[in-house]
């Protein structure tokens, strides 16, 4: 048994016969592996050679595991066979993560997303069944979607997509995150009222413009959404990400324009998606961080949300969640007409 430093925090203990995943964002580990789970069957310290008194050869595997404070080279090479791919590996011990570590994450992610639909500062439904999702679209929770992205998101979306794109409105945060980790471009498509002759940044050379008009859903305006003309390349395969999926208006218009732009949709991501809303078929993945199925309150100030969709895994029954915020004094219609 090896005692190493980790990269999440305190020590990771590494053995023979232990189960590890393979680092999404692993960097020496080739294509085929990442994100693949295989077994230990050896364990070996590395050994760096000393050009001189002062100078130790390190190679790339002991580069990324030492760590600035040590003195010492951590680093540990890890023979993993996996069996999708039928043959053994050898991986550095920091470009893995012990399977049973990485399913306790995913269980805390989602127990803090629970934490946050019963948080009244963070989640309330309103009396029509609109949301206010503070956490989502007024003070974004970056290191909470951050490991979101790590470890659900990045593993469900693979590595084939070539472009990220948001709808303006509350959905570029969390596409911005997983740009900056996935290492992809992300665009913005912003709103224009007249199609036509449509207001956009005056540094974009040529724009984009959408077929489908859209009316916010809490700003009660029509508009078309555009991009500049050199953002999405013919071929390109673009994920969309959105903060609330409810109709399905705006996720159409945005597949009709990357579409419209010689590119197509490779998958849609909402941070919360409605099923109780507009009934909508698009044939393109789909999958949500928290999938809604209905409310039901059962209190003057509380209802039971009913949850079908958590971290994009399907849940079969759904999962009731009770003491959620209710606001019978709030509508998506009332904002509306304060605007």
């Amino acid at each position: 048994m090896h005692h190493i430093s980790g990269r999440e925090s305190g020590v990771v203990m590494l053995k023979e016969g232990d189960e590890v995943r393979v680092n999404d964002d692993a960097v020496l580990a080739p294509d085929a592996i990442r994100g693949e789970v295989g077994r230990i069957t050896r364990v070996d310290r590395f050994q760096p050679s000393r050009t001189s008194e002062k100078v130790l050869a390190v190679d790339r595997y002991q580069q990324l595991v030492k760590q600035p404070r040590e003195t010492g080279i951590l680093g540990f090479a890890l023979q993993v066979h996996f069996p999708k791919i039928g043959d053994s590996v050898l991986v550095a011990s920091n470009e893995v993560t012990l399977l049973s570590r990485f399913r306790e994450r995913i269980d805390d992610l989602a127990s803090q997303l629970i934490k946050n639909l019963v948080d009244p500062q963070q989640f309330s439904v309103l009396s029509d069944g609109g949301l206010d999702v503070p956490f989502v679209n007024q003070n974004f929770d970056a290191p909470f979607f951050g490991d979101i992205v790590k470890y659900v998101l990045r593993p469900k979306l693979g590595r084939s997509s070539t472009k990220v794109l948001s709808p303006e409105s509350s959905g570029p945060p969390l596409a911005a995150v997983y740009a900056s980790i996935a290492g992809l471009k992300f665009i913005r498509a912003v709103k224009v009222q007249d199609k036509v002759n449509p207001q956009v940044p005056a540094t974009w050379r040529r724009s984009i413009v959408g077929d489908v008009q859209v009316t916010s859903a809490t700003k009660k305006r029509q508009h078309y959404f555009a991009i500049p003309s050199s953002s999405i390349a013919e071929g390109d395969k673009v994920i969309i990400f959105d903060d609330i999926g409810f109709t399905g208006i705006t996720r159409a218009a945005c597949i009709q324009l990357i579409e419209k732009a010689g590119a197509r949709v490779s998958a849609i991501v909402n941070v919360i998606e409605k099923s109780y809303g507009a009934s909508r078929q698009i044939d393109v993945k789909a999958m949500a961080i928290l999938g809604i199925s209905g409310f039901k309150p059962d209190t003057a100030y509380t209802c039971a949300l009913t949850v079908d969709e958590l971290l994009t895994e399907r849940l079969n029954p759904p999962r009731i969640i009770d003491g959620v915020s209710y606001e019978p004094h709030r509508s998506l219609r009332a904002l509306q007409s304060q605007r």
